[in-house]
């Protein structure tokens, strides 16, 4: 091979990059063992990326995703009208997720990159790094220069801000009651014959994950992030049931 192929030109392009990982790997991987089950599960993120139609509709077969041990980067042609799909489709990501008991972290932000197969380095992937490291909590952290974030429509409850910036809550009551969130892999449940609610179920199912989780966290630190969502996810499950 020509040396030349190594060091040929590149240009960057503009896209919108999301930059996450799986919290608490190392424990994860700890308590998996050798058991093939558990190691399976692990592959979980990738596997549930790859085969998320909402994003890659949104990228028009243009979504890029590469992942490597618990980190992920996914890469699109940025179109700001296209920015609350693009929230919608990593909520879906994160609620299926968390269901699967793995808590999810992101940084999303615009800006330039090179993402090609594996290779994947920019400017713009050390911003989304950066906002997922600092974001502390198991939600999406959006830069507030992107294009149209003020401007961008979605469900209500879904932005916050705090001290650490702005954020996407997924598992916000609204989003988990709409139909942006994708409920067709989630069985239907009945009590006594009657179908119930398909959020009831889902927020059900999250408080016992996360119980897990906080059975298991080990450390201040560990605590305080399942705390958060535990604390929120519960709100919201004592509110749909009207307590």
């Amino acid at each position: 091979m020509d040396s030349t192929d190594f060091n040929s030109p590149i240009t960057y392009s503009e896209r919108l990059v999301v930059f996450f990982d799986v919290m608490g790997w190392k424990t994860l991987v700890t308590d998996a063992g050798s058991d093939p089950v558990k190691v399976g599960n692990l592959s979980l993120i990738p596997r549930l990326l790859k085969s998320s139609t909402v994003l890659q509709a949104v990228g028009a077969g243009e979504a890029r995703i590469t992942s490597f041990s618990d980190c992920c980067v996914i890469s699109i042609p940025f179109k700001q009208e296209e920015l609350s799909q693009v929230i919608y489709g990593l909520s879906n990501v994160f609620v299926g997720a968390a269901l699967s008991g793995f808590l999810l972290r992101a940084g999303v932000t615009v800006g330039d990159i090179h993402h090609e197969n594996d290779i994947v380095f920019g400017p713009a992937l050390n911003v989304a790094h950066s906002l997922e490291s600092n974001g502390f909590y198991p939600r999406v952290i959006l830069d507030k220069s992107i294009l149209g974030l003020k401007d961008v429509e979605l469900v209500e409850g879904m932005v916050g801000a705090d001290a650490l910036g702005v954020y996407v809550d997924p598992y916000t009551l609204e989003f988990i009651k709409s139909d942006y969130l994708r409920k067709e892999s989630i069985p239907d449940g009945t009590f006594m014959g009657i179908p119930t609610n398909k959020a009831v179920e889902i927020y059900t199912n999250l408080l016992l994950r996360l119980e897990d989780l906080l059975r298991k966290a080990e450390g201040e630190k560990p605590q305080k992030q399942v705390n958060w969502l535990y604390a929120r996810v519960r709100q919201q499950h004592k509110k749909i049931l009207g307590g």
